[in-house]
């Protein structure tokens, strides 16, 4: 079941968490006007699943791997704080044993998206596995 469904516009990313796919991924690029209002209900509902989440059958191994996945074409300075505060909130489960994997897509001539999502992964000390897209 889709918890969040956020549809991509201009401004927007995609936002897509997937409770029977143990899946969260940002897709698209995200400037968007008022970044309080599109953050809140994301961040909001992230941390609710990931609570849940630590509560169910990942300290015993049941549960699958619950992937972030970050596929960004652009985002702004204000974004770059959403980013993280996905991450934080990420890190904090995965310090108590939830079993998340995080992956930063970029092209590959998109030097400054990798060096973007390095930073990133080093601010929040989370691991990341950045993905190279081939463009076709």
């Amino acid at each position: 079941m889709k918890i969040i469904d956020i549809p991509k516009t201009d401004k927007t990313p995609e936002v897509i968490l997937d409770d029977d796919k143990f899946f969260f991924q940002i897709k698209g690029n995200c400037l968007p006007e008022n970044i309080r209002e599109f953050s809140g209900r994301v961040l909001g509902n992230l941390d609710e699943f990931m609570r849940n989440l630590s509560t169910k059958d990942f300290r015993s191994g049941k549960a699958p791997v619950f992937r972030i996945n970050f596929r960004l074409g652009y985002f702004n300075s204000a974004a770059a704080k959403f980013l993280v505060d996905i991450l934080m909130i990420s890190g904090n489960y995965a310090k108590e044993g939830s079993n998340i994997k995080v992956y930063w897509y970029f092209e590959e001539d998109d030097h400054d998206m990798l060096e973007a999502g390095e930073e990133i992964s080093q601010m929040v000390d989370i691991p990341m596995e950045f993905i190279t897209v081939v463009k076709e």
